[in-house]
């Protein structure tokens, strides 16, 4: 009885030490802006929570095989380490009236630092504007927009983002008739070995 208590010490002394251990690598790895090493447990961690955002960590834990205490400490270090940004609702546009979504490619006048960061401070205060890339090619930046019909789309463009004062050159529209695939997660068997 006395070795079995030992030896379940000695467990819960190298399940904390390699924790520990983990999580400097992940903080490390944060800290450099590289990727971090993601094992199995977190791999389905990982799986559970992008489509499951509200579970408990009790039915987390059941369901990946853990007991909820290094359930949790694997969430709060994948938290930490960056790899978990942030726990949201997802609103559906058209639900709300915003059923008209366009993907807007912008070439400003002027490639330079001064142009992009004028432009990326513009669009940040637009609300209508829910993504923005700066992407290579032909384009300099490529928007996502959301809008309740044509007409207010038009409004958009032609009284908010070809301000006066703008950088933009020129813009290209293309409105999205249907998605085929539109998801906000991203399959563990992709995620790199660190």
């Amino acid at each position: 009885m006395r070795a079995r208590r030992q030896r379940l010490c000695d467990l819960r002394c190298i399940s904390s030490l390699l924790l520990q251990s983990i999580a400097q690598k992940m903080e490390n790895a944060k800290e450099m802006g590289t990727a971090i090493v993601i094992d199995e447990i977190d791999r389905k961690i990982l799986d559970v929570l992008q489509v499951e955002g509200r579970i408990t960590n009790l039915e987390l834990a059941e369901r990946i095989g853990l007991s909820s205490a290094p359930c949790m400490r694997r969430v709060r270090t994948l938290e930490e380490a960056g790899v978990i940004n942030c726990y949201v609702a997802l609103v559906d546009p058209t639900r709300v009236g915003l059923g008209f979504d366009v993907i807007v490619e912008v070439r400003l006048k002027q490639q330079n630092r001064e142009s992009f960061a004028r432009f990326e401070r513009k669009v940040i205060d637009l609300p209508e504007v829910v993504e923005c890339c700066m992407i290579a090619g032909d384009w300099d930046y490529s928007l996502r927009i959301v809008s309740s019909d044509l007409a207010r789309y038009q409004s958009f463009i032609l009284d908010r983002l070809m301000h006066p004062d703008t950088d933009i050159a020129s813009y290209r529209t293309t409105i999205i008739l249907r998605k085929v695939k539109s998801t906000t997660k991203i399959d563990s068997s992709l995620f790199g070995e660190g």
